[in-house]
């Protein structure tokens, strides 16, 4: 029996056997929800998938109008959750409690990737989610025309919008196990900039954010509507992180390494040539 659950741990899961694919999906959409370069998804047959707490308190989006499959999030610490359509549940790898013995096998929606990360890994890649299949995905609507000078972000819903005022400092890909669980994917991809380096034009008081209670600083942020990951001021250090996957423009740049790789799922390949520490940046 596998295990899964948000950040909290206010929603669980199990999963008897996961028979279906892994795949990590590179769709606008996923990276708003998710908040990260990309998501992963395993799928598990309805009958081999039990909720053992909390799922009457998930909140769903619909991001796409008239599709069957929704968002999930928890409403206390926003992880993404399993969501259910066509007789399966898609379950986020990341919010996986233990090694599911299945390994990511394709990459889909590849021609909505990211352009600050780079896909380095073998593994075939597709420009829809499999041939056959009556489940689709749309890219979410693109936003207003640039402003010089400033990198756009918002939410999945549209309700959180925000401007980047200055480059990043740096942007790590994190590998730790709370990322893992905050944004339901392998890792996280967070960009920093000073603590003004950041205007809200709109949404900020729907936010919400949960703080792990033994952190000295891990707090994750994230719209209360869809459940998007969004930026988190942290006036303790001086510094707001940005996560990649909320932005709408191009920062020319993506990770300069990977920290906290000594966490990394066990489902995950590191496979790029960026440095790799163990802990935290060097």
């Amino acid at each position: 029996m596998k295990t899964g659950s948000c950040l909290c741990g206010a929603i669980r899961w199990q999963m008897r056997d996961i028979a279906g694919s892994m795949s990590h999906c590179h769709c606008s959409m996923c990276r708003k929800a998710h908040g990260a370069a990309f998501a992963t998804f395993v799928t598990v047959a309805e009958k081999d998938f039990q909720w053992t707490a909390g799922d009457a308190n998930r909140p769903q989006y619909e991001a796409t109008p008239g599709a069957d499959l929704l968002r999930c999030f928890c409403p206390t610490c926003g992880s993404a959750v399993p969501t259910s359509s066509g007789g399966e549940f898609f379950v986020p790898a990341g919010c996986l409690d233990d090694d599911p013995g299945v390994r990511p096998t394709h990459h889909i929606f590849v021609g909505s990737k990211a352009p600050w990360h780079e896909i380095t890994d073998t593994l075939p890649q597709h420009d829809c989610y499999d041939e056959g299949s009556n489940l689709s995905v749309v890219d979410r609507p693109d936003a207003p025309a640039p402003v010089s000078g400033k990198c756009r972000g918002s939410c999945l819903c549209g309700a959180v919008v925000f401007n980047v005022l200055e480059a990043f400092k740096v942007v790590h890909n994190c590998h730790c196990t709370r990322c893992q669980k905050a944004r339901a994917a392998a890792h996280t991809t967070n960009g920093f900039v000073s603590l003004d380096g950041i205007e809200f034009l709109s949404g900020e008081d729907n936010l919400s954010s949960y703080k792990v209670p033994d952190a000295k600083f891990f707090t994750h942020v994230f719209c209360r509507t869809c459940g998007s990951g969004m930026p988190r001021r942290d006036p303790a250090r001086g510094l707001t992180a940005v996560p990649l996957g909320a932005l709408d423009d191009d920062p020319s740049g993506g990770a300069v390494d990977n920290i906290f790789v000594n966490y990394k799922a066990p489902w995950y390949e590191i496979t790029d040539s960026l440095p790799m520490f163990e802990e935290g940046p060097g």
